[in-house]
Protein backbone atom coordinates (compact mmCIF):
# COMPACT_ATOMS: atom_id res chain seq x y z
CA UNK A 1 0.00 0.00 0.00
CA UNK A 2 2.86 2.47 0.84
CA UNK A 3 4.68 1.62 -2.52
CA UNK A 4 1.52 2.14 -4.25
CA UNK A 5 0.82 5.93 -2.39
CA UNK A 6 4.43 6.64 -2.87
CA UNK A 7 4.40 6.30 -6.84
CA UNK A 8 0.72 7.77 -7.15
CA UNK A 9 1.86 10.75 -5.04
CA UNK A 10 5.22 11.04 -7.55
CA UNK A 11 2.99 10.23 -10.35
CA UNK A 12 0.63 13.55 -9.89
CA UNK A 13 3.55 15.71 -8.91
CA UNK A 14 5.30 15.31 -12.46
CA UNK A 15 2.05 16.12 -13.98
CA UNK A 16 1.71 19.55 -12.08
CA UNK A 17 5.56 20.18 -13.02
CA UNK A 18 4.19 19.99 -16.90
CA UNK A 19 1.63 21.67 -16.27
CA UNK A 20 3.68 24.51 -15.04
CA UNK A 21 6.32 24.16 -17.11
CA UNK A 22 3.62 24.46 -20.27
CA UNK A 23 1.55 26.93 -19.16
CA UNK A 24 5.05 29.41 -18.83
CA UNK A 25 6.12 28.10 -22.49
CA UNK A 26 2.36 29.30 -23.78
CA UNK A 27 2.04 31.98 -26.12
CA UNK A 28 1.80 35.59 -24.90
CA UNK A 29 -1.96 36.48 -24.85
CA UNK A 30 -3.04 40.38 -24.85
CA UNK A 31 -5.61 42.28 -22.99
CA UNK A 32 -8.95 42.68 -24.49
CA UNK A 33 -9.24 45.05 -26.95
CA UNK A 34 -11.31 48.67 -25.69
CA UNK A 35 -13.93 49.03 -27.86
CA UNK A 36 -12.55 52.10 -29.69
CA UNK A 37 -9.95 50.30 -30.95
CA UNK A 38 -11.71 47.38 -32.30
CA UNK A 39 -13.21 49.25 -35.61
CA UNK A 40 -9.30 49.59 -36.59
CA UNK A 41 -8.15 46.36 -35.52
CA UNK A 42 -11.25 44.39 -37.46
CA UNK A 43 -10.44 46.11 -40.57
CA UNK A 44 -6.79 45.19 -40.18
CA UNK A 45 -7.88 41.86 -39.40
CA UNK A 46 -10.34 41.18 -41.87
CA UNK A 47 -7.29 41.74 -44.64
CA UNK A 48 -5.38 39.43 -42.57
CA UNK A 49 -5.16 35.50 -42.41
CA UNK A 50 -3.92 35.53 -39.14
CA UNK A 51 -5.54 36.53 -35.88
CA UNK A 52 -4.81 39.62 -34.42
CA UNK A 53 -5.45 41.15 -30.89
CA UNK A 54 -4.13 44.31 -29.04
CA UNK A 55 -3.48 45.65 -25.07
CA UNK A 56 -3.91 49.08 -24.36
CA UNK A 57 -1.02 51.07 -22.27
CA UNK A 58 1.47 54.25 -23.18
CA UNK A 59 0.61 56.71 -26.34
CA UNK A 60 -0.36 53.52 -28.51
CA UNK A 61 -1.48 50.16 -28.37
CA UNK A 62 0.75 46.98 -28.43
CA UNK A 63 -0.49 44.84 -31.49
CA UNK A 64 -0.57 40.70 -31.31
CA UNK A 65 -0.82 38.40 -34.68
CA UNK A 66 -0.10 34.98 -34.39
CA UNK A 67 0.08 32.72 -37.73
CA UNK A 68 2.52 30.24 -39.04
CA UNK A 69 3.71 28.86 -35.49
CA UNK A 70 5.26 32.71 -34.61
CA UNK A 71 3.58 35.27 -32.48
CA UNK A 72 4.72 38.51 -33.13
CA UNK A 73 3.94 42.12 -31.01
CA UNK A 74 4.63 45.54 -32.11
CA UNK A 75 3.95 48.72 -30.39
CA UNK A 76 5.63 51.77 -32.03
CA UNK A 77 7.78 53.90 -29.91
CA UNK A 78 8.19 56.56 -32.19
CA UNK A 79 5.22 58.12 -34.50
CA UNK A 80 4.86 61.32 -35.46
CA UNK A 81 4.78 63.94 -38.24
CA UNK A 82 8.57 64.65 -38.87
CA UNK A 83 9.96 62.73 -36.90
CA UNK A 84 12.20 58.56 -37.58
CA UNK A 85 8.95 56.57 -37.33
CA UNK A 86 9.92 53.16 -35.20
CA UNK A 87 8.34 50.27 -33.59
CA UNK A 88 9.55 47.33 -31.51
CA UNK A 89 9.31 44.28 -32.94
CA UNK A 90 8.97 40.96 -30.60
CA UNK A 91 9.23 37.68 -32.36
CA UNK A 92 8.33 34.15 -30.80
CA UNK A 93 8.06 30.75 -32.34
CA UNK A 94 9.30 26.84 -31.05
CA UNK A 95 9.18 26.01 -34.22
CA UNK A 96 10.60 28.30 -37.17
CA UNK A 97 13.50 29.90 -37.91
CA UNK A 98 13.40 33.56 -37.39
CA UNK A 99 15.78 34.05 -40.34
CA UNK A 100 14.07 36.96 -42.43
CA UNK A 101 15.69 40.47 -43.13
CA UNK A 102 12.86 42.48 -41.54
CA UNK A 103 14.32 45.74 -43.87
CA UNK A 104 12.74 43.86 -46.74
CA UNK A 105 9.42 42.58 -45.20
CA UNK A 106 8.14 45.16 -43.51
CA UNK A 107 6.64 48.34 -44.89
CA UNK A 108 5.25 51.19 -43.39
CA UNK A 109 1.63 52.33 -44.97
CA UNK A 110 -0.50 55.62 -44.35
CA UNK A 111 -3.97 54.95 -44.87
CA UNK A 112 -3.69 57.37 -48.62
CA UNK A 113 -1.85 54.26 -49.64
CA UNK A 114 1.73 55.72 -49.57
CA UNK A 115 4.26 52.71 -48.34
CA UNK A 116 7.18 53.55 -46.67
CA UNK A 117 10.52 50.94 -46.77
CA UNK A 118 12.62 50.01 -43.37
CA UNK A 119 15.29 51.84 -43.18
CA UNK A 120 17.26 50.18 -39.82
CA UNK A 121 16.51 47.17 -37.81
CA UNK A 122 17.99 47.57 -34.83
CA UNK A 123 18.47 43.68 -33.19
CA UNK A 124 19.83 40.84 -33.47
CA UNK A 125 20.44 39.03 -37.22
CA UNK A 126 18.12 36.04 -38.59
CA UNK A 127 18.02 33.05 -37.00
CA UNK A 128 16.61 31.56 -33.73
CA UNK A 129 13.21 30.75 -31.95
CA UNK A 130 12.89 34.35 -30.25
CA UNK A 131 13.73 37.55 -31.55
CA UNK A 132 13.52 41.29 -30.52
CA UNK A 133 14.41 44.70 -32.36
CA UNK A 134 13.50 48.13 -33.61
CA UNK A 135 12.19 48.51 -37.21
CA UNK A 136 12.75 52.22 -38.22
CA UNK A 137 11.26 54.41 -41.06
CA UNK A 138 11.91 57.98 -42.77
CA UNK A 139 9.41 60.46 -41.32
CA UNK A 140 5.77 60.77 -42.23
CA UNK A 141 5.76 63.74 -44.68
CA UNK A 142 2.25 64.93 -43.74
CA UNK A 143 -0.16 63.03 -40.71
CA UNK A 144 -2.66 60.47 -41.57
CA UNK A 145 -5.54 59.52 -40.04
CA UNK A 146 -3.98 55.79 -39.27
CA UNK A 147 -1.07 54.21 -39.88
CA UNK A 148 -0.05 50.20 -40.84
CA UNK A 149 2.95 48.31 -40.25
CA UNK A 150 3.14 45.56 -42.49
CA UNK A 151 5.19 42.66 -42.35
CA UNK A 152 4.77 40.12 -45.16
CA UNK A 153 6.00 36.61 -45.50
CA UNK A 154 7.24 35.86 -42.03
CA UNK A 155 6.43 32.09 -41.72
CA UNK A 156 4.53 31.83 -44.56
CA UNK A 157 1.59 34.55 -43.82
CA UNK A 158 1.22 36.53 -46.56
CA UNK A 159 0.63 39.69 -44.62
CA UNK A 160 0.47 40.17 -40.66
CA UNK A 161 -0.80 43.96 -40.22
CA UNK A 162 -0.77 45.81 -37.66
CA UNK A 163 -2.66 49.64 -37.68
CA UNK A 164 -2.89 52.57 -35.84
CA UNK A 165 -5.07 55.59 -35.44
CA UNK A 166 -2.96 58.79 -35.22
CA UNK A 167 -3.88 61.13 -32.48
Amino acid sequence: MNRRLIVLTGTFALIALLVVGCAGAAAPTAAPVPAASNAASSSAAANNPAAQSSSSGGAFESKSNEGGSVTVVVKPTALAVGETVAFDVAMDTHSVELSDDMTKIAILRDDAGKEYKATAWDGPGGGGHHREGIIKFAALTSKPHHVELVIKGLAKVPERVFQWDMP
